[in-house]
């Protein structure tokens, strides 16, 4: 079976904010998160718990750990066979922080409005 794409969100200055965040990782921390991210582009919707998990209103979370810290990369499914990968960080506390929540939320609307700007 074909693999899924991923795509990164991208800022209006054209950083890459999940791909900066991936390489400030420790080796072992970003070795984690890519074998992750690795999982959903060979499963897709496929994947679940405890890999995946639906925060709702169409957000995901992709679940990695080391022993050193939990891990997570909020994403949504964008279109066909295509994930849009809109925030990571570590996470310190049990529930998903509202301001990670939002952030990706916030981004999800800014990657929508400029592919529909584009046509």
């Amino acid at each position: 079976m074909a693999k899924w794409l991923i795509r990164t969100f991208t800022t209006d200055a054209g950083g890459k904010p999940v791909d900066d965040w991936i390489r400030s990782l420790d080796a072992s921390a970003r070795a984690e998160v890519i074998w992750t991210v690795d999982l959903l582009k060979r499963h897709g919707t496929a994947l679940t718990m405890p890999f995946v998990r639906h925060l709702g209103d169409g957000i995901w979370e992709l679940r990695a750990s080391d022993q050193d810290g939990i891990y997570r990369v909020v994403y949504f499914h964008w279109k066909g066979r295509t994930f849009g990968l809109l925030h990571g960080f570590t996470k310190k506390t049990r529930a998903t922080p509202r301001q990670d929540l939002d952030l990706a939320k916030s981004r999800r609307a800014a990657w929508l409005n400029r592919t529909a700007k584009r046509g």
